[in-house]
């Protein structure tokens, strides 16, 4: 049976980042000093509202994006997941104007859960999977 920080990751990708989004879900789920490691924000992502924002640039880029979650592993206060993002780029993400490309981006998260809300976010995957479609690829 999943654990508490399981159902936390699910909360995460299906409902707060899977289109339509929900906004809401990042008050439930995250610590309010939360903070997001990740290829493509160099100085990282720190609290719920910085968070919301950067969903929010994904709201907009990927109107029919969906986060799938791969595989979980729980132990203690960390869960592992394996997650793979798919969408159509319709809108502008990142400087990129609409491409109608898809993506297919796979990666791992390492969420850091604390009194029940996750408190760090660590996501692993090859930026360019996603630059690459969207024309921002070096």
């Amino acid at each position: 049976m999943p654990g508490r920080g399981t159902a936390l990751v699910h909360l995460y990708y299906e409902k707060f980042l899977t289109a339509p989004g929900d906004l809401d879900t990042a008050d439930e789920i995250f610590a309010p000093e939360v903070v997001f490691h990740n290829p493509i924000s160099p100085d990282g992502i720190h609290g719920i509202d910085e968070y919301k924002k950067f969903a929010m640039r994904w709201y907009q880029g990927f109107p029919d994006r969906v986060f799938t979650v791969n595989d979980t592993v729980e132990e203690a206060d960390k869960v592992a997941a394996s997650f793979t993002i798919t969408g159509t780029h319709s809108g502008e993400f990142m400087g990129a104007a609409p491409t109608e490309h898809p993506i297919v981006v796979k990666g791992m998260n390492l969420f850091r859960i604390e009194r029940g809300r996750i408190a760090d976010v660590k996501a692993f995957f090859d930026p360019d999977a996603l630059y690459r479609p969207l024309g921002l690829a070096g």
